[in-house]
C-alpha cells in the first residue's frame, strides 16, 4: 500500500519557491528532493533534539488506515528453543537459515491480509540482523551470512508495503557485542561478562555503550529507510516500575527509589530527532513507535506488548502481539514447541476488538531456525487471510465510532503481557451479545464476536439510542448474497439473519446511514 501524502496546504507557486530557497539557505546546501507542499514548513523546521521540537511531530495520515501489520522474532533464540542447552556463541554457529526466503516471507505476510511488514532487526544480544559496516556481529558475516533485514524491505517495498523494523535491546552490557566498532580499540569479548559497563558513568551505564546503540540504530535507519520503527522495553526502562506497581499512568505511586533503565533522554532524543529529520530527507512521513511512557506522549504512537487496553482510546495506538501462547518462557517470542499457536478465530477476534478501540495489531509470527514455518503457524495466517479478504473492509481503512461495541466481555488484565500470562487464560473469550464497531464514511460495521442464530439485536443502534429513526438506508450481511430483513426498533436494530453463516468466525454487518 503506497504512502498517502499530506495534500490539505496548499500555498502559491510564488511562496513555495521562496521556501524552498530558504531551506536550502537553512540547510547548508544539504541535497534533498523537492518537497511536496504540504511539508515545507516541517522541512524547514527540522526537528531538534528535545521533547518540544519531537512533539511537533505528527502521526503519518497513512498509518491510520494500518491496523494488521506483522514482524519475526528469528535469531539464535530460535535455535536456543529447540535446544536449551546451547550458549548463544553456540547457537550462532548452528543458526544457518537454509529455507530463508524474502518472498516467500513476503507472501505470507500478503497471504495473512497484513498491511505492513518487517524483521526484529536487533534483539537481545550483540548480533545485528542486516549488513553492518560497523561490527562483524551481523548476520551477513555470522551465522546464516545473510542480509535479513536488507532482504525483507527490499521485498515488501516491491509491493508498495510500509516496513516497519524493532529493535529489542535490554541488555546494554550483554556479551557478544564484538567491538564497539570496526575502527574502535574498545572490544567486548563474546566470552566474557559486560556487566561493568553497566555502572560506568556515576553508577548508570556508560556512554561507550549508549554511542555503540547509537551508531547501529542510525546505520540500519540510513541503510533501509524503514517507514516506522519501534524500541522494546530497553529504550526507556518504564514498563518494569509500571508491572512493579510503581508507577500508574505516568505517576510515581511509591516512596521506595525507582529504578529505570534503559537509555538516557539526551539519546533518545538524539535518536528520534536524527529519524524524523531523515524522514523530511527521504520525503516520506515515519513514526515511532514506544512502551509505556518511555517518551513524552504526542511524539510517536503507544505500544502495549503482548496486551490489550479497556475502553474506546483518544489516542491511535499499537499492540504486538505474539502468536504464540507462553506457557515456556524459554524462550518467548522466538519458535518454541512448547508453546502452542494461538488459533485465528482468537487473532481475529483481538484484531477486530483493537481496531474498534483506536489501536491496530503487529503480530510476531515465529519462524522455524531454518527460516521455513511450522503449519501450524501457516495453518491460522491462512485463515486470518481467508476473513481478512471476506471482511476486511470492515478494519482496513477504518476509524472507531462513537461507541465501540456492546456486550458483557471485556479485557479483563489490560497493560503489558496481559495476553500472556496465566497461559492466555486472561484473553477474553467472547459470547454471541458481543459486538464491536467500525465505521468508514456513511458505512458502520457491527462486527458479532460470535454467531448469535436467528436473530442479531444490537441494542446501541436502537432508535431511542445512537442512531435516529430513519438513518439506516440499508442492512447486508458481509459474504452472503442471501437477502436479509431488518427492523429498526427504539431498543435495537434488529437483523434475521440466513440460516448459513458465511465464515467460521466474527461475521460483519454492515450497515449503511444515511
Amino acid at each position: 500500500m503506497r504512502n498517502c501524502h499530506d495534500t490539505r496546504n496548499y500555498i502559491d507557486m510564488n511562496k513555495q519557491l521562496l521556501l524552498c530557497l530558504l531551506h536550502v539557505l537553512v540547510l547548508s546546501g544539504c541535497q534533498h528532493k523537492t518537497p511536496d507542499t504540504s511539508r515545507i514548513s516541517q522541512q524547514i523546521n527540522a526537528y531538534e533534539p528535545d521533547w518540544s521540537s519531537l512533539r511537533k511531530h505528527q502521526s503519518p495520515e497513512w498509518l491510520d488506515g494500518m491496523k494488521f501489520g506483522m514482524y519475526f522474532h528469528w535469531g539464535p533464540a530460535t535455535v536456543i528453543g529447540a535446544d536449551q542447552s546451547m550458549t548463544r556463541l553456540e547457537a550462532i554457529e548452528q543458526w544457518k537459515a537454509e529455507e530463508f526466503s524474502a518472498e516467500a516471507w513476503v507472501d505470507l505476510i500478503q497471504a495473512s491480509g497484513a498491511q505492513f511488514g518487517g524483521p526484529v532487526a536487533w534483539h537481545g544480544c550483540g548480533l545485528l540482523n542486516w549488513d553492518s559496516d560497523i561490527t562483524e556481529w551481523n548476520s551477513t558475516e555470522k551465522g546464516p551470512k545473510k542480509d535479513i533485514y536488507g532482504s525483507l524491505a527490499t521485498e515488501l517495498r516491491k509491493r508498495n508495503m510500509p516496513v516497519i523494523s524493532s529493535f529489542h535491546t535490554g541488555r546494554f552490557y550483554d556479551r557478544m557485542w564484538g567491538k564497539i566498532s570496526k575502527s574502535n580499540t574498545t572490544y567486548l569479548s563474546p566470552t566474557e561478562d559486560h556487566s561493568t559497563y553497566a555502572t560506568r558513568n556515576g553508577g548508570r551505564m556508560s556512554n561507550v555503550i549508549f554511542d555503540a546503540w547509537y551508531a547501529r540504530i542510525t546505520e540500519a535507519i540510513t541503510k533501509y529507510q524503514p517507514d516506522m520503527i519501534w524500541f522494546d522495553t530497553g529504550f526507556g526502562g518504564t514498563v518494569g516500575p509500571e508491572l512493579r506497581k510503581q508507577l500508574y499512568k505516568g505517576r510515581l505511586l511509591q516512596d521506595s527509589l525507582v529504578r529505570i533503565g534503559g537509555l538516557s533522554e539526551e539519546y533518545q532524543q538524539r535518536l528520534i530527532s536524527f529519524y524524523f529529520n531523515k524522514g523530511i530527507e527521504w520525503n516520506k512521513e515515519v513514526e515511532v513507535f514506544y512502551k509505556s511512557h518511555d517518551i513524552p506522549p504526542g511524539i510517536g504512537m503507544r505500544d502495549i506488548e503482548n496486551g490489550n487496553l479497556v475502553g474506546l482510546q483518544y489516542d491511535p495506538w499499537i499492540a504486538d502481539i505474539d502468536m504464540s501462547h507462553h506457557y515456556d518462557w524459554s524462550p518467548t517470542w522466538f519458535y518454541n514447541p512448547k508453546n502452542p499457536i494461538k488459533d485465528a478465530n482468537m487473532l481475529v477476534d483481538m484484531l477486530v476488538d483493537m481496531t474498534s478501540k483506536n489501536g491496530r495489531m503487529l503480530l510476531n509470527v515465529p519462524p522455524l531456525a531454518d527460516g521455513s514455518f511450522h503449519e501450524d503457524v501457516t495453518k491460522e495466517l491462512y485463515a486470518m487471510g481467508d476473513w481478512l479478504e471476506l471482511n476486511g473492509e470492515a478494519i482496513y481503512g477504518t476509524i472507531p465510532w462513537t461507541f465501540y461495541g456492546e456486550g458483557p466481555t471485556e479485557v479483563t488484565l489490560p497493560g503489558h503481557h496481559g495476553q500472556g500470562k496465566n497461559r492466555g487464560q486472561n484473553i477474553p473469550r467472547y459470547t454471541s451479545k458481543d459486538i464491536r464497531f467500525t465505521q468508514k464514511g456513511k458505512i458502520l460495521y457491527a462486527i458479532l464476536l460470535e454467531w448469535p442464530g436467528q436473530q442479531a439485536h444490537i441494542k446501541t443502534l436502537g432508535t431511542e439510542g445512537k442512531l435516529h429513526p430513519n438513518t439506516i438506508r440499508n442492512v447486508r450481511l458481509l459474504g452472503s448474497e442471501a437477502p436479509i430483513s431488518w427492523e429498526h426498533t427504539p431498543g435495537a436494530l434488529v437483523v434475521n439473519l440466513p440460516a448459513q453463516k458465511p465464515c467460521d468466525f466474527a461475521q460483519v454487518i454492515r450497515i449503511e446511514r444515511n
